[in-house]
């Protein structure tokens, strides 16, 4: 990975949209707290274990001045000092291990805060707003984490047969990931035998036997890439060629519908919808969530045929069709010349599809 030598480049682009924030809601201070708004105003690890949804730290943001505070404990300022927010212009406050940070946040009726703070007002929604216009900065840095994770599943492939087991499979693409730098913070496997009974595969001792799907979301700097692969160790035969290519087709859809101003709803409705029309069950998509938003999480939430947001320019969504044992993922940036599908790696075979070069499956040789 090549040394960011801009990291706080655009922090006050940053800042300077939380401070409008503010004044908008005539607020004296901000109160970061959800692990995806701080990594989104950061660029850095904001967790200790990766299991919880919170952050083991705080950033409050005063409007007038745009200064940031960093709030948190003695165990966690040393690190996050040296690495993780080496260089940053911050102010700090740092409270013992043993006592919360929360007496430590300001509070009232002019303070804003993206998660319950008693004392504030709500303003998750206009910061969940931020968080889907990605700076030129950000959008680098995501080409970059896509470019690697996809990379990742291609370099474990050819290290993978009918008698590995998911778990071993699952190691061996955790093992590039990290190699890259990048943090596996979803990673499922699946066997022939479980591909089309289990959607979010959590690695078993079992076997992969003829074919296997390689998932991740991996994260770097904050940013996320969503990524999944079918490597198959026997040729495919007519009928499953052609159900694969019926699925990339349904991600067509989602993809060709995914433009500046669209309903994300909208988006879903198409996307649902070409099941039936490249012949899958109508309701193969009740079966899983086709994807949403990304960017700072592996999804905001799971989008629906009622999810009223509005698709702007920078915007990160990532589609996940699947049906009949296979899947297609990507992380895509809404630009204004369309979508762009960010995990590609040149030497993955691809195929076709409308004007885009998908990922066909893998057969190593």
């Amino acid at each position: 990975m090549a040394a960011d030598h801009d990291r706080w480049a655009d922090l006050p682009e940053k800042v300077t949209a939380l401070a409008d924030v503010g004044s908008a809601h005539e607020l004296d201070t901000v109160v970061l707290r959800d692990p995806a708004s701080l990594t989104w105003l950061l660029g850095c690890r904001v967790n200790v274990p990766q299991t919880l949804d919170t952050a083991c730290l705080d950033a409050v943001v005063d409007v007038a001045s745009r200064r940031v505070t960093i709030v948190t404990n003695a165990i966690e300022f040393p690190r996050l000092r040296d690495t993780e927010l080496a260089d940053l212009d911050a102010d700090w406050v740092v409270v013992p291990w043993w006592e919360a940070r929360d007496p430590q946040l300001p509070t009232g009726e002019r303070v804003g805060s993206d998660r319950s703070l008693p004392g504030t007002s709500s303003v998750a929604a206009e910061l969940a707003g931020l968080r889907r216009h990605l700076t030129e900065r950000q959008r680098r840095l995501l080409r970059e984490v896509c470019v690697d994770a996809a990379a990742a599943a291609t370099a474990t492939a050819p290290r993978l047969g009918p008698r590995t087991t998911e778990y071993a499979a699952a190691g061996a693409f955790a093992r590039e990931l990290l190699d890259r730098e990048l943090d596996p913070i979803v990673l499922f496997v699946a066997g022939a035998s479980r591909l089309d009974a289990h959607r979010h595969p959590l690695p078993t001792a079992g076997p992969l036997g003829r074919r296997a799907m390689l998932v991740a979301c991996a994260r770097r700097q904050g940013l996320v890439a969503s990524v999944t692969r079918i490597v198959s160790f026997t040729p495919l035969n007519p009928a499953e060629h052609d159900t694969y290519e019926r699925l990339l087709h349904v991600e067509q859809v989602f993809l060709d519908a995914s433009r500046i101003g669209a309903r994300l709803g909208d988006v879903v409705s198409a996307g649902c919808a070409a099941y039936a029309t490249h012949g899958f069950d109508p309701e193969e998509w009740h079966r899983h969530h086709q994807g949403g938003f990304s960017g700072f999480q592996p999804r905001d939430f799971p989008a629906h045929r009622s999810s009223d947001a509005l698709l702007t320019e920078g915007a990160v969504v990532a589609w996940n069709p699947s049906a009949a044992g296979w899947k297609v993922e990507d992380t895509t940036l809404v630009l204004d010349g369309g979508p762009d599908p960010l995990v590609h790696d040149d030497a993955w075979p691809t195929v076709k599809v409308g004007d885009r070069l998908r990922p066909d499956v893998l057969i190593p040789t």
